[in-house]
């Protein structure tokens, strides 16, 4: 599980969304607004809500990019320490949101980012409609890459999404409907010399008319979740002040969220 407890990684199942999808209700309206967003992009900054150690705060970079007569949406995650760790982009069409192209970010040991580059088998981000009957999505996504530090090992992530029903939910100080989608994924490891082994993990993710994903959860085991809930969206300069302000006076080193002085 060792890809599977790094913040670094758990990023992709914060934002790498795929879907199947049949014509029925029509739910475009909860996803990410990638046309206001192609006026000016926004930071939306996430505060860690899981069990496990790590930041108090991360972020996501989106930004829509009208091109010739496609619309994009590109993404860009950043764990706490403000480091790059995934580069994402997406076409929105009339159906769905596609994921074009999806790269990772690994730091060594110099701080050097270090790209590795993913093989997406199933490419839709989120659709559009939900199925008329059932009301419900169950396929997901499914990707394959290979660290550069290990070539023989192979990792594959996948991730499920069923839809629960609707919701409202207070974010950012106002109330919005909302969605809920409930999840199961697995992070499978393929090595030529240890073997193969592969932890699956549930949770849910509710996503707010006209914003986007607010609020996430990851199950990893008992006791040991990830999870992040919307706090701000700001623009870039301001994060990028955020980021100076940041280096020039560190945090001081981060607690599991709840846990009492001493325990991390």
């Amino acid at each position: 599980m060792t890809l599977l407890c790094t913040r670094g990684l758990a990023l992709i199942f914060l934002f790498s969304f795929c879907f199947s999808c049949d014509s029925g209700r029509d739910v475009r309206d909860f996803y990410f607004p990638a046309r206001e967003l192609a006026e000016t992009g926004l930071v939306y900054v996430y505060e860690n809500t899981g069990s496990l150690p790590g930041p108090s705060e991360e972020f996501a970079y989106y930004l829509g990019v009208a091109q010739d007569t496609a619309l994009y949406l590109s993404v860009t995650q950043y764990d706490g320490t403000f480091s790059p760790r995934q580069q994402t982009r997406q076409e929105i069409k009339n159906d769905g949101a596609y994921i074009r192209d999806l790269m990772l970010l690994q730091t060594d040991s110099l701080g050097m980012a270090i790209p590795i580059a993913t093989e997406l088998l199933y490419d839709r981000a989120f659709p559009f409609y939900l199925n008329d009957v059932t009301n419900e999505v169950a396929n997901g996504y499914r990707l394959r890459f290979t660290n550069p530090a290990n070539e023989a090992r192979q990792t594959f992530v996948s991730l499920n999404r069923a839809f629960r029903g609707d919701t409202s939910i207070n974010v950012l100080g106002e109330n919005y409907s909302a969605i809920v989608f409930d999840l199961a994924g697995e992070v499978s490891e393929r090595d030529n010399e240890l073997g193969d082994i592969s932890p699956q993990f549930t949770g849910f993710e509710i996503y707010a008319k006209g914003i986007g994903l607010v609020e996430y959860q990851r199950v990893l085991s008992v006791g040991a979740t990830l999870g992040g809930r919307l706090t701000e969206r700001i623009g870039m300069d301001a994060f990028l002040e955020r980021v100076e302000k940041e280096k020039a006076f560190p945090a001081p080193p981060a607690f599991a969220p709840g846990a009492r002085n001493g325990e991390r």
